[in-house]
């Protein structure tokens, strides 16, 4: 049953995760919504509930947002995350980059990747 209060749209990009503080993975985005995304984690199984922070790198010399996320499901696939407790800044980044409000002094868009 589908419980987000927001719609994830299929955008590609680089990741980098943290446990307790530390990098351990870079991952791809594979879509965003406000409440959070679904990671293409590649070999590493998060479990269910697991804290983690996801920073979305930056371009363009902007730097990028650490959000802190619970792992709400995995697969072989990947991992789906919800973001928990951003702040009201990190929320309308995240919101300029889904639907285009945001200017590129206040929110550099995430570094997409080139498809193949």
């Amino acid at each position: 049953m589908e419980h987000r209060c927001s719609v994830r749209k299929p955008i590609k990009f680089q990741l980098l995760l943290y446990k307790q503080g530390l990098p351990v993975q870079n991952a791809v985005c594979r879509n965003l919504g406000l409440g959070g995304m679904f990671i293409d984690t590649g070999a590493c199984v998060w479990r269910k509930n697991d804290y983690l922070e996801v920073e979305i790198l930056g371009c363009s010399g902007k730097p990028g947002i650490r959000l802190p996320a619970v792992v709400v499901h995995y697969s072989m696939r990947g991992t789906g995350v919800v973001f928990d407790a951003i702040s009201g800044e990190q929320r309308r980044t995240l919101r300029g980059w889904l639907y285009g409000s945001g200017s590129p002094e206040t929110a550099a868009e995430p570094r997409a990747l080139a498809v193949a």
